[in-house]
């Protein structure tokens, strides 16, 4: 459940993306979601650092070189608008020329789902002033746990209902949840959602069997297939796919298959 305060913070992110000048709701929360992994991909190698530390090694696949610590969100949060702008717009000559931006896009699957699908990404904050008030406000989002994370990006998918014609890419949270409870989703069962749009269905089902057979995770064989096989998504918009991962990672599912293709074409039953 979002709290009052974390239900604020968010809105007030979007007010911020609208009026400076960002008002298509799919592009408010892509550009947030943008926002929102650099964050997490800083948290995530900040964990395998203090990993190492402890036992005097070296960083496993490390997301961020020595040279590219300025690309770190614990670092370019704390530059003045100006400089924290032109990181994102402006290649860097002692970063192989890229940009943070850039870099992002290259990430690849070592860094999750939601980076296997960054081609053709293209970030639209088009100011310093609207970049620097947005990352200051997502600094402040307290995300610690898997919860709080999916709490906050379920509410944020939740205003493409409300934004007038968008509103046909989401299925009603209520809806979704009386259909896996129907469904009953078990502990060898594979599911897939031929049109998947934020995920929605296979976020539900993953909530559904955290809530209900929360002993299921302690058997190893269970973890290997709810992590890999267990959900399948089929989407052929390619802004839906980064939401829906997202989604899908925030919710602590960070291995589901995404394809990123027409479900209807006829080429789909052979692959």
């Amino acid at each position: 459940m979002i709290t009052g305060e974390l239900k604020n913070q968010v809105d007030k992110i979007w007010e911020a993306f609208w009026t400076g000048g960002i008002s298509n709701p799919l592009t408010v929360i892509e550009q947030f979601t943008f926002l929102l992994f650099l964050r997490r991909m800083d948290e995530r190698q900040l964990l395998e650092e203090k990993k190492a530390n402890l036992i005097s090694s070296q960083v496993q696949r490390a997301i961020y070189t020595e040279a590219q610590n300025k690309f770190r969100w614990h670092r370019l949060k704390n530059n003045d608008p100006e400089t924290l702008f032109a990181l994102f717009t402006q290649p860097q000559a002692d970063c192989d020329n890229l940009t943070v931006f850039e870099h992002m896009k290259q990430l690849g699957s070592s860094a999750g789902v939601f980076a296997q699908f960054m081609k053709g990404a293209t970030f639209m904050i088009s100011t310093p002033k609207l970049l620097d008030q947005v990352v200051q406000m997502i600094d402040k989002i307290q995300m610690e746990d898997r919860d709080t994370k999916g709490d906050l990006y379920e509410y944020l998918l939740s205003k493409i209902a409300s934004a007038g014609t968008n509103g046909q890419f989401r299925t009603p949270r209520h809806i979704i949840k009386m259909m896996v409870e129907i469904m009953q989703p078990g502990k060898d069962d594979t599911l897939c959602d031929p049109a998947c749009g934020t995920a929605g269905f296979l976020v539900a089902t993953g909530e559904y069997i955290h809530d209900n057979h929360p002993d299921w995770f302690h058997e190893q064989e269970f973890r290997d297939h709810y992590n890999s096989a267990m959900f399948t998504g089929i989407e052929f918009d390619s802004t839906m796919l980064r939401i829906g991962a997202m989604n899908l990672q925030l919710h602590g599912i960070d291995s589901p298959n995404l394809l990123g293709r027409d479900a209807l074409s006829e080429g789909i039953a052979t692959n």
